[in-house]
């Protein structure tokens, strides 16, 4: 009560400073920060830039972020600009000394767009007292802002994110950019030249031959999340691609992961790549832009194989809502979700998805997109 109090305190002391917001049809200069805590959900407000420049192509974008979000809008040709600044989760003072030095729009008005996972009160707080007076979006903290939004489960994240063009008053432009471009909705990242020098490179040294085909296995996750598969099965799985498909096995993880990886790593009867904890966010983009297939659990890497197009087979836990994260109806993605629960059980592990279904599902792929051609990744 004390806090909703405060806001609402802060929230009449700025309307009371800045009289009067501008109409948010008429706004051109908007910033984004962007601090999430999980690589999907910064992967997933990628879909929002690439959509506020197709309505708005002549608008000044700018993004504020740290941590994952700083490496996976590297390089994104939606932002005109990208400046990395310390986190408002941790350090306040810091993220408000960097957002008032940037002076991002010369002093001109803009609006802050906050979007899913960055819903924090320290993040809108951070933005009200660095001059970004019009807020729109997700928050927890709905006196701070001119169009608070309140996620949708019924929605994914994407198409949550995408409710701030409709906030703005372009939602039906939107609408007839996405029945001409369903592109739109796809997350994307962009490794540079030399990130893609970096992870062939790391191929290389990992004796793993470009000319021959590639898949990437994700085979870990975090312990608390309830996400894992039978490492017997995945062994099950590697071999029989190693033997019907002559497939290199490259495995990718954090650093944390590695023991885990290496002890499945070690299990396998023919030599395989580890390279778990060797690689940033967009040097992983780019080993697996030159991969043929991968095989994983619905985790970060996971939705980097999705924003890069690679063909892929997602083992999803019974327990998590589909629609929120998953790439439903994407004909480079099959999911293996084979039952459904409320919520995890204790000791919950993915023992409804088989490796006969592994199996199916990768045949599928393979057929449609042939290993070693990347040329359909340009177009589809």
């Amino acid at each position: 009560m004390l806090k909703s109090a405060s806001f609402s305190a802060l929230a009449v002391l700025e309307r009371a400073v800045i009289r009067k917001q501008p109409v948010l049809a008429g706004i051109r200069n908007f910033l984004l920060p962007q601090h999430q805590l999980a690589l999907g959900t910064a992967i997933h407000a990628t879909p929002l830039l690439a959509a506020l420049r197709s309505v708005l192509p002549e608008a000044n974008i700018a993004a504020a972020a740290s941590g994952f979000a700083l490496e996976v809008l590297r390089g994104n040709p939606n932002l005109d600009r990208l400046f990395a600044t310390p986190s408002p989760l941790t350090d306040m003072r810091g993220a408000v000394r960097a957002l008032r030095a940037a002076r991002f729009f010369d002093g001109k008005p803009y609006a802050v767009l906050q979007t899913t996972g960055n819903e924090r009160a320290r993040i809108a707080l951070a933005a009200m007292r660095s001059g970004g007076h019009t807020r729109i979006g997700f928050t927890v903290v709905p006196q701070l802002s001119a169009v608070p939004l309140i996620y949708d489960p019924q929605r994914s994240q994407i198409a949550n994110n995408l409710r701030l063009i409709d906030a703005l008053g372009h939602g039906k432009t939107l609408e007839q950019r996405l029945k001409a471009n369903h592109g739109l909705l796809e997350p994307r990242v962009y490794p540079s030249p030399q990130d893609v020098v970096t992870a062939r490179s790391l191929l290389r040294e990992q004796r793993i031959d470009e000319a021959r085909p590639i898949a990437v296995f994700v085979t870990q996750t975090s312990p608390t999340q309830m996400k894992s598969w039978h490492a017997d099965r995945f062994r099950i799985a590697a071999e029989w691609l190693d033997r019907d498909y002559g497939m290199q096995m490259v495995f990718v993880g954090s650093a944390a992961e590695s023991a885990a990886i290496e002890r499945l790593q070690k299990s396998l009867s023919f030599h395989a790549a580890n390279l778990a904890g060797r690689t940033g966010v967009l040097e992983l983009a780019a080993l697996l832009s030159v991969a043929d297939i991968a095989l994983t659990l619905d985790t970060g890497p996971m939705h980097l194989a999705r924003a890069v197009r690679l063909p892929m087979v997602v083992i999803a836990p019974a327990w998590s809502p589909e629609i929120e994260w998953l790439p439903l109806g994407n004909p480079r993605v099959r999911i293996l979700k084979k039952a459904d629960l409320t919520e995890a059980p204790k000791d919950y592990i993915i023992d409804e998805v088989t490796v006969d279904d592994v199996k199916e599902s990768i045949r599928d792929l393979l057929a449609a997109f042939p290993p070693r051609r990347f040329t359909w990744r340009l177009t589809s």
